[in-house]
């Protein structure tokens, strides 16, 4: 994978993990996943994601997308059309749904507080940046997701999860619109993780803090997001679990 050059400048997709982790350094990413009850953060194939853990660490990952879009649409420090106002606010509503979604069959967030780079909302590239690298991590772990309840028979629980990856691959690519590159680059999205619990290094400077991270920073309300959705809403779809 090769950079991508634009008049706002070079834009890589290359090394996730180092991307966004490694700006919090020093983190202990296995205390973290200990807090998940995952005894080990590596990645591997003979780790086995139970149902409750892919539950929790999905609402965890979609608590903190609705804190980045909410935060972005209330607090940003740059300047956004008003088309792209309206995709974050489609974003924020499509992550608030999900989120619901996990809740309901038993997800549990973590936290609802959460750490992010500092000029994050003060510099657009770096905003774009965390933005496509964290929808990047959500797509893959809703693959991961995905393969694993097929691999558990739950194949309805599956259905609903590949759902959930193909809604974050729409906000990858608005994303990358946003930032004035190509928004559908990929025929595919990538397959980085096998097991949900392999993004575990990835969350973790957002949950834990580290070099260049500021917070904590709470989570918004569901009354907060329905003001700053402002009356917009998405076309709302069944989720597979409730269609077959």
């Amino acid at each position: 994978m090769t950079a991508e050059h634009t008049k706002q400048g070079v834009f890589s997709r290359r090394s996730l993990i180092k991307g966004i982790a490694g700006l919090g350094g020093g983190l202990v990413v296995a205390s973290f996943a200990n807090l998940f009850g995952i005894q080990s953060a590596s990645a591997g194939h003979d780790r086995k994601d139970d149902p409750q853990l892919i539950l929790n660490l999905a609402a965890t990952a979609e608590t903190l997308a609705t804190t980045f879009y909410y935060a972005a649409l209330t607090s940003a420090q740059f300047r956004l059309s008003e088309e792209d106002v309206l995709y974050l606010k489609f974003a924020l509503d499509a992550e608030k749904y999900h989120l619901d979604f996990l809740v309901s069959n038993g997800g549990r967030a973590l936290t609802n507080q959460f750490y992010v780079p500092a000029n994050l909302l003060r510099d657009p590239a770096l905003f774009v940046q965390v933005g496509a690298d964290a929808e990047t991590a959500f797509v893959g772990a809703y693959l991961a997701a995905t393969r694993r309840f097929a691999e558990l028979g739950a194949d309805r629980l599956a259905g609903t999860t590949a759902q959930h990856a193909c809604s974050e691959a729409q906000h990858l690519a608005l994303i990358r619109e946003i930032g004035g590159f190509v928004p559908n680059n990929l025929p595919l999205p990538l397959p980085i993780y096998y097991n949900v619990s392999d993004a575990v290094p990835t969350l973790a400077p957002f949950l834990q803090g580290g070099q260049g991270f500021i917070g904590p920073v709470t989570a918004p309300t569901a009354d907060q997001i329905m003001r700053a959705l402002g009356g917009v809403k998405s076309d709302r779809t069944e989720p597979y679990t409730r269609v077959f």
